[in-house]
């Protein structure tokens, strides 16, 4: 009987070990599909913000309009300040169709002037987006800020649950001493799973 009892007590303590090291491996297990999770998130927004600049370079508003946020669509911001206001927000349907689309919309006021900023979707685009190669930026960084001038930097606070990429150039002519820089904020929220682009925010130096 004593040699029965031996037996048992060793088994019993290791199977308790044996279960103590296998909740171990589980709980490390569980630690690494989250860390595998985060980075594969991480890893769909960088693709996203990508997929976004080449449609931008390319003018594919066909394939960025599946990019945009099927409820919230896109706001287009022509300065580092968003107005939640006056800002032109376009659905993935318009955005689809913008090439042919002629009218003129209101994207704000110029900078200095103040006169209102009307002009047709492609002059926009050409002059608040893609007024250069952004997709061979001088820097990027994501969720980080690489530029700043006069105009009040609101994007943290109108997007507080957003992801963005910053595509920065710091100038261009030596004799302006990098006041001719620019930027562009693509501003990304997750929705069912996926990244969606929300808002493209153009940034130079403002008076």
């Amino acid at each position: 009987m004593k040699k029965l009892a031996s037996f048992l007590t060793v088994a019993i303590l290791a199977f308790g070990v044996l279960s103590f090291s296998g909740c171990g491996e589980t709980s490390q297990q569980s630690k690494e599909e989250t860390q595998t999770t985060v980075q594969t998130s991480d890893e769909l927004l960088k693709d996203t913000s990508i997929k976004t600049l080449g449609a931008l370079k390319n003018k594919n508003f066909g394939y960025l309009s599946t990019l945009a946020h099927p409820e919230k669509g896109v706001r287009f911001t022509p300065y580092a300040y968003i107005d939640t206001e006056k800002d032109v927000v376009l659905k993935a349907s318009e955005i689809k169709n913008i090439k042919a689309d002629s009218r003129s919309f209101l994207w704000g006021s110029y900078d200095g002037s103040g006169e209102p900023m009307n002009l047709p979707f492609g002059e926009y685009f050409d002059k608040f987006v893609w007024d250069q190669d952004f997709s061979d930026a001088q820097m990027s960084a994501k969720n980080e800020f690489l530029s700043g001038g006069n105009s009040t930097n609101n994007l943290k606070e109108v997007y507080p649950d957003a992801q963005y990429y910053e595509y920065y150039f710091s100038g261009f002519d030596p004799q302006y001493e990098g006041l001719d820089w620019v930027s562009l904020r693509l501003v990304f929220e997750e929705y069912n799973g996926a990244w969606y682009l929300v808002g493209i925010v153009h940034g130079q130096w403002t008076i």
